[in-house]
Order: structure tokens, then C-alpha cells, then sequence
């Protein structure tokens, strides 16, 4: 990223703003463009921005002012971010980090300038809690980090430069396949893939956001290097991470075009002994001091089956399936494991069909609201109106909250197959895929699964041959936990502050720029292809009649097992932290978790053993999970997520503007003033029901279930 000197230069403001049309809608990603190019946002350059897409200059600033990752300052030479949030403050990290970091180095955290060698900063979640303590060093994340955090600063400031830039993305080398019918379309490009010569042996580096956290790049270096110096015919994949994030650095042995085994925590001096073992054919992974599961019933190579290990064993994989078995960046390997073959037999019949599938599978929005997709795409379908649009939401910026973006790292064509199949039941010709603007692996990857399916004849006019069109958008958001709300995010991408919409009309009635719009969570839509391919009734029976299908979640905090985990929907929290998760680390007994993460509340262990349901006692909410430990400190696991509901409201409705910030000042007065308990239960209570969306309704929520469940721990009980 180039410095900005005293002033910003005009000719690079102008060079990024060139591509975009003079038009509102493209404001947010002319900032993220002209932010890119002179560091941060002076008031010359947003005056530039709002000349050129002939919007007031107030109102870029209103809108730059909201987004956390806009600046408005110039940092320092460097750039170092801590994350405070609850995930990375139970591993160990957190504010103590932040502030030997601040100790060491003389410096006073958020204080910034061009002038700088350094700019200190918190931030609530880097949404990589999996492989917590983490810190971003000059925008490189570096997971499980310990007590050398400053020792290893200055070594950190060089990473990106011996790890170098990513290359320049080619083009995709598809090309539409002619045919009578879609499924015979798609037969060809699977035909296609097949005929691509592969090497015999094949490594996956589970190279997801966490596992380049915690080493991946040298481990995949490692593997390049051995493979070359023993003339293997062999080839090394940045793949993703397949959920097991607790075991990265890790990589998935392919022979022959089928997944084997995964060898877990793996680092780059054990790979000479990996790759004498797989030079034979009966060598032995386990006898070379490798650790991992196998693929298969039986044991292979010395590991045992993933069956008989807890992580594996308690999980319905089906979103899941493919991720890091495959490399999430080759449209061809999607393909021969199945991708796009549900669109396909869908454009064969009618919409309708798609959406009495999606009904039938009782599949509820899995952002945290729990309502049924296929009504969306049936009112959306219904109501007046073109063109009309169906939008991912994948900004997921609720801290402790990873699952969405492990889906569009792993396996992005699933999301876009699901995506499709929205669009093609409700009647949309254009879709637009949101992804987070700090998601830089989950929208790269994105973005070239789009470029491909485009290429391929997935996507855009006459898909795979039919009368069928969408073209497919991707956007970037800037940061904003009310863009979890879907109208709120509906004013992002037409150019204006995120803030809620007043409903009704809802959006399937008027939705982007007063159209019929759906919006749908990540995991929401990638469900949908398997909906669609084995039927609604197959989908709903693998969870309860109140919680039908499965449920994604990203286990964190200071547990075993930590990663993402996909199960049967209406299990326990003791399932999920005790037997998958195994525990609190060091057998520390776990009292308690946070579900759900600022929007959700915290549970005591009592309640471990009741099903996760919608609107249950217990909920899987947004589907984050993050044990506590025995002795942690709940009043303050709770002033963190409070802190952050209040610091992110949009200020639109007073209840939540003004009441959270009330109810922070209440909190600090627990134990002290015996009236204050009830003052803020009054409170909670009022902003829960007038505050005018979902998010300032659930914001009070943590501490209303910790006071319920804890109130020793707010000096208000025995």
C-alpha cells in the first residue's frame, strides 16, 4: 500500500476512482479503491470521491465515518492490531497483550499518524478465533501467539515481504460447453475436468486464513522444496482448512485422485519424513512421527479412521463435505466431486420445484433469524416488480462468529451453486454476493470461483445453455456489525450509511433500489444444492422438527479441539464443547459459554445438556461458541460484548443509541448499588422491544443471561 505524504495526491485519487460509473452505488467500493491507493481517506480525496460519483461531500463523509475499516488518519510506517475480544482474551491475549505490547514499545495504543514508526490498535475480532491469541502485523494475521509477541514484532514487519506478493490472476481457461440440455451442458465440462492430467500424489496444505496464521506459507514452502529435491511425481496445493483448525498447520495426502488422510500439525521439519514414507508404497505415517486420521473405515498408513477420532465422529458433514478435500481454487475439481449438478437438474424443471424442495427441508436462515428461506423466494417470486435480485450476506462481523467464511474459502462454488439456485426460484437476474472487507481470502477466492463459473457458462446469460440468466456481483463490505441486518446492508451496497431500514414494505417487496430482493446468510445458501440434489424430506430429517437439517458452528476459546464443526441440528452444547471440542485445554472444567457472540448470551454449564433449538432456552444463534473456563471473569466476558453492541450501534433509534451506553454505566455500578440490578433489567428490557432491529433487540441480552445465571460475578448474589 503506497504512504501518503502531507497531502494526497490527486492523481492517484483519480486514477482509483476512473472504473467506476458516476453513480451512488458505487460509493463504498471507491472508497475501498482510493483507501487502497493513499493509505487512509483525507478530506481532499473523499471531496474528490463524491465530485466524481456526484454525491454531496457530507454524505461521503457520513458514509466513510461508518465503516471501522475506513480511515480518517494516517497510521504509522507499521501497523500493529491486537484483538480484545473474548475469544483471544480467554487463550491468553487479549488487553494483556495489547498493553505489553503498548509498555514495550512506549506507545499509547489508537494514537496514529504519518509520522510514526508505529500505530498501536484493538480491535474485536480478527473472526480467525480458532487459532487465538491473535495479532495483525502490517496486515498479516499471526495466530497462537505467546508472551514473545514484541520479540517477534520486528521479524514480523519483514513477513510479507519474504513471503511476497500473490501472483497476477490469469484468466480462466473454460469455455461454454454446447449442448441440447443443461445436464448434458454439465457433463461436458465434467468430461473436461477429468481429461486434465494430475500427478499421482498430491498434498493440500490446509491453507485457510488460519492455517496461513500459524505457518501454512512455510509449511507449503517446505513441501515444494522436498518434493523438487526428491524428484517426486507429486504436487503441492494451497488447499483450505477443512474445520480442523486446531490442527493446522496440517495437509491432506491425495493418491490417485482420493483423499487418504490428513496429517495434523505438521510443520515444515517433519516433511522429509512425511514424504519418505509416502515415497513407498507401505510406508508408515504413524511410525515416522506423524500424527492424523485417515479417510476410510480402516486405518491407512498407520493412522487411524476418522470414524474412531471425537473431532470427526460427532459430525454430519454436508456443507462441510468437500472443504479442504479439494482445492477451493479449481472449478475442475468442484466439478468431478459434484458442483453444479443440483443447478442443472433444476433448470430441467421449474422454480417452483427448487422452492418446494427448500420447504420441505424446513432450511431457516442461518444468520441468527431462523426465518424460512424458501417463503422469501416465493414472496420475492410473487411480487411485482424487475429486475430482481438475490444478495449473500457475508459480512459476518459479529466477533467470535468464523463459520461463513471457512464456507467461501473451502468450498466457494458450493455457495455460488446455492446462490443460483436462489436466484432461479425467485425469479432474480442479478445477484450480489457480500463478503466482509477484511475476508480478503474467502473474496479472492470468491471472486475467482465466479470468474470461472462466468467463463464456464455457470453463470451469467444462459447458463449451462438454458433460458436461464443472472450475472453475479461481488461487493466488499468495510466493517459494521449492523450489515448483519439485512436492509442495513441493503443501504450499503445502494451507497448510503448502513443503517435498518423501517419495515414493512420488507425487502422480497422492495428490497435494492425499491426491487424484490432476497437476502440469505452464506451457510443458508450453501445447504441449498444438497437440498435441492436429495430431496427436502432427506435434509430435515437429519436435525428435529423445530431445528430441521444441520448446523454449522466455529468452537473457540480456551478448548481443546477448536475449529468448525458441522452436526445435526437441535444437539447440546456438551456435544459440542465436550466431546468434539474435547474440553477445556489442560481438562480445565468449562462453566459456562458464549453463543452466539455479542447478539447471544452467555449459558452456564446446567444447561449444557438442553437442545440448541430456535427461540429454545438454549440457541444456536449466529453459531458461534466460545467455552469459558472455571474462575474466567464473567462480568467482564460480558462488558466486552456490551462494549462492542454499543460502540457499533448505527444510532438510527434512541433506544439502542442512547440505552446501551446507560446500560454500561449500570453495569459498572453492580455490586455497589444495590438498585442497580434492577435499573438495568428495566432498561435491557426497554431496549429490547423499541429498538427497531433485530441486533439492538438482542444487544442486551449477555448480560441480561449472565445476571440470571452469574450474578455473584456482578458483586449482586451470594
Amino acid at each position: 500500500m503506497t504512504r501518503v505524504t502531507s497531502t494526497a495526491s490527486s492523481d492517484r485519487v483519480a486514477r482509483a476512482l476512473a472504473p467506476f460509473p458516476r453513480e451512488r452505488q458505487w460509493l463504498l467500493p471507491a472508497l475501498h479503491a482510493v483507501q487502497h491507493a493513499v493509505g487512509w481517506l483525507p478530506g481532499a480525496a473523499l471531496a474528490e470521491v463524491a465530485a466524481h460519483l456526484r454525491v454531496p461531500a457530507s454524505e461521503a463523509h457520513g458514509v466513510a465515518s461508518a465503516y471501522p475499516e475506513l480511515r480518517l488518519a494516517p497510521r504509522g510506517r507499521h501497523h500493529v492490531r491486537v484483538c480484545v475480544g473474548v475469544s483471544c482474551s480467554l487463550a491468553g491475549g487479549g488487553r494483556r497483550l495489547l498493553d505489553a505490547l503498548a509498555h514495550a514499545r512506549a506507545l499509547t495504543p489508537g494514537e496514529t499518524g504519518a509520522d510514526r514508526p508505529l500505530t498501536l490498535e484493538a480491535t474485536d475480532c480478527f473472526f480467525q478465533c480458532a487459532v487465538a491469541p491473535l495479532i495483525e502485523v502490517d496486515g498479516e494475521l499471526h495466530g497462537r501467539v505467546g508472551g514473545d509477541a514484541d520479540a517477534r514484532l520486528d521479524d514480523w514487519f519483514s513477513y510479507g515481504r519474504r513471503h511476497g506478493s500473490p501472483a497476477a490472476t490469469p484468466e480462466p481457461a473454460w469455455s461454454r460447453a454446447d449442448a441440447p440440455t443443461p445436464r448434458e451442458a454439465l457433463a461436458a465440462l465434467v468430461a473436461g475436468a477429468r481429461r486434465a492430467p494430475r500427478a499421482r500424489l498430491r498434498l493440500l496444505a490446509q491453507m485457510g486464513t488460519c492455517g496461513r496464521a500459524v505457518g501454512g506459507a512455510d509449511l507449503v514452502g517446505a513441501l515444494r522444496d522436498g518434493v523438487r529435491e526428491r524428484g517426486l511425481d507429486a504436487e503441492v496445493v494451497e488447499g483450505a482448512c477443512d474445520g480442523a483448525c486446531w490442527a493446522a498447520p496440517s495437509a491432506v495426502v491425495v493418491e490417485d485422485g482420493v483423499p487418504r488422510g490428513l496429517v495434523t500439525r505438521l510443520a515444515p521439519e517433519q516433511v522429509p519424513a512425511l514424504l519418505g514414507a509416502l515415497a513407498t508404497p507401505a510406508g508408515d505415517l504413524a511410525a515416522a512421527g506423524l500424527a492424523g486420521v485417515a479417510w476410510h473405515e480402516g486405518a491407512w498408513r498407520g493412522l487411524a479412521p476418522a470414524a474412531a477420532h471425537p473431532f470427526w465422529r460427532g459430525q454430519e458433514r454436508v456443507l462441510l463435505g468437500r472443504a479442504g478435500a479439494i482445492d477451493p481454487e479449481s472449478l475442475a475439481e468442484a466439478l468431478m466431486a459434484g458442483a453444479y449438478a443440483a443447478l442443472a437438474a433444476a433448470l430441467e424443471g421449474r422454480p417452483e420445484d427448487v422452492i418446494a424442495a427448500v420447504k420441505a427441508s424446513g432450511l431457516q436462515g442461518r444468520g441468527g433469524a431462523f426465518f424460512p428461506a424458501a417463503l422469501k423466494w416465493e414472496a420475492c417470486r410473487r411480487a411485482p416488480g424487475t429486475p430482481k435480485f438475490v444478495v449473500m450476506n457475508g459480512e459476518e462481523g459479529e466477533p467470535g462468529i468464523f463459520k461463513d467464511r471457512h464456507l467461501l474459502e473451502g468450498d466457494p462454488h458450493r455457495v455460488l451453486e446455492g446462490v443460483l439456485l436462489a436466484a432461479w426460484a425467485a425469479g432474480a437476474e442479478r445477484a450480489i454476493l457480500y463478503v466482509h472487507g477484511e475476508a480478503v481470502l474467502a473474496a479472492e477466492r470468491v471472486a475467482w470461483a465466479v470468474a470461472e463459473a462466468r467463463a464456464a457458462g455457470l453463470a451469467g446469460e444462459r447458463v449451462l445453455g438454458s433460458a436461464f440468466a443472472c450475472d453475479v456481483e461481488i461487493r466488499r463490505g468495510a466493517g459494521g456489525f449492523v450489515l448483519g441486518e439485512e436492509t442495513a446492508l441493503l443501504e450499503s451496497i445502494e451507497g448510503r450509511r448502513p443503517q435498518p431500514r423501517t419495515r414493512p414494505p420488507f425487502p422480497v417487496e422492495s428490497g435494492l433500489w425499491g426491487r424484490p430482493t432476497v437476502v440469505n446468510n452464506v451457510e443458508t445458501l450453501a445447504a441449498v444444492p444438497s437440498i435441492v440434489a436429495r430431496g427436502g424430506a432427506w435434509f430435515a430429517a437429519l436435525g428435529t422438527p423445530a431445528a430441521p437439517g444441520t448446523k454449522l458452528f466455529g468452537l473457540s476459546g480456551p478448548i481443546a479441539r477448536p475449529g468448525v464443526v458441522e452436526v445435526r441440528n437441535g444437539g447440546t452444547l456438551r456435544a459440542l464443547l465436550e466431546e468434539i471440542a474435547g474440553g477445556g485445554t489442560g481438562g480445565r472444567p468449562l462453566m459456562a459459554a458464549v453463543v452466539g457472540g455479542p447478539s447471544g448470551s452467555v449459558v452456564p454449564s446446567a444447561l449444557f445438556d438442553v437442545a440448541m433449538e430456535p427461540r429454545g432456552r438454549v440457541s444456536a444463534g449466529t453459531g458461534g461458541v466460545v467455552g469459558v473456563p472455571e474462575g474466567a471473569p464473567v462480568a467482564e466476558i460480558v462488558r466486552t460484548l456490551l462494549d462492542f453492541n454499543a460502540r457499533e450501534s448505527c444510532g438510527k433509534c434512541t433506544p439502542c443509541r442512547e440505552g446501551l451506553p446507560r446500560l454500561l454505566a449500570l453495569l459498572d455500578a453492580l455490586g455497589r448499588d444495590p438498585d442497580a440490578a434492577a435499573r438495568a433489567l428495566a432498561l435491557a428490557e426497554t431496549i429490547r422491544l423499541a429498538s427497531l432491529c433485530g441486533l439492538g433487540q438482542a444487544a442486551p441480552l449477555a448480560l441480561v443471561r449472565g445476571l440470571e445465571a452469574f450474578p455473584a460475578a456482578f458483586g449482586n448474589g451470594p
